[in-house]
């Protein structure tokens, strides 16, 4: 029987290297945050950027790029919504029915 690791587990040193650039992406974000000033929704964009980039780098990509869509989706509505002026009685519905959809495509097609 062969040694090593499974493809579902990553040696410590990968997981390493990836929460490195996970944390070294992280604190360049905030950095730029606190030079521009623009905290929100640039945190979500930061956020995406750090967790889908760490997820990549341990070789789950599907996982990491809907990770960084998640959080750069939260960041795209809210800027819609200040530069659309669109009421939250009609956002918030529609922010939970694109959930309830997402949720239902997971459980049915992607498992």
């Amino acid at each position: 029987m062969a040694t090593g690791t499974t493809p579902g587990m990553l040696d410590s040193g990968r997981r390493r290297k990836a929460s490195g650039i996970s944390f070294g992406l992280f604190l360049i974000g905030l950095g730029v945050l606190l030079f521009t000033g623009w905290w929100w929704p640039g945190i979500m964009v930061v956020l995406g950027l750090s967790s889908g980039a760490e997820l990549i780098f341990r070789g789950q990509t599907a996982r990491g790029i809907g990770s960084l869509a998640f959080f750069w989706g939260i960041a795209l509505v809210f800027i819609l919504v200040q530069e659309m002026s669109v009421p939250w009685n009609i956002i918030g519905p529609l922010i939970l029915v694109g959930v309830g959809v997402i949720f239902l495509v997971r459980a049915l097609y992607l498992r």
